[in-house]
């Protein structure tokens, strides 16, 4: 279809080539705030008050969850400042925010393979393949800090862990069969 009027050498260069690709995405995993310590005195990480919905504008990844007010948590035990989405619960009571009331980071990747195999003599092939790993070199972060009272609350650059995607790798092989 494309440079068929090419001659047989050039056709045996750059036509007959095949391309793969495997592509992984998916949304955050839903993640619970925590609160400070145990607070209700039962089993557990005790969870904030949750007075409203969080909004989120501005996000990066040293503030995940944004610089809207809201994302701020009020820290005063049982005292909701009317901007606040989190808070810390009143003493010996159980705080109200859900199960899995926010979302971390997705993720993306996506790996790509483009191989073609040349006839060298009767059965004999010489195979070329090149492989990019992360393609696209596309970031992909670990979950974000959860607890209200923490000083890195929202924060996903300083969590002390790798980051869940590697960079680009690329890698080119070849391969003979008789």
């Amino acid at each position: 279809m494309f440079a068929s009027g090419v001659n047989g050498w050039v056709d045996g260069v750059i036509g007959g080539w095949r391309l793969s690709t495997a592509i992984i995405a998916y949304t955050g995993f839903p993640q619970t705030t925590t609160g400070p310590g145990n607070n209700s005195q039962s089993m557990g990480t005790s969870r904030p008050n949750q007075y409203r919905p969080l909004k989120i504008s501005h996000r990066t990844i040293d503030n995940w969850f944004g610089d809207d007010p809201s994302a701020t948590p009020c820290l005063t035990a049982g005292v909701d400042n009317g901007v606040c989405a989190f808070g810390v619960p009143a003493p010996n009571t159980f705080g109200t925010a859900r199960n899995g009331d926010l979302r971390g980071p997705g993720f993306l990747n996506a790996d790509m393979s483009m191989f073609k195999d040349f006839h060298v003599l009767r059965e004999h092939t010489v195979g070329f393949r090149f492989d990019a790993f992360n393609a696209f070199n596309i970031a992909s972060y670990g979950n974000p800090n959860v607890g209200i009272t923490d000083s890195s609350f929202g924060n996903i650059s300083n969590q002390g862990g790798p980051t869940r995607s590697v960079e680009r790798h690329l890698q080119l092989s070849a391969n003979y069969r008789f």
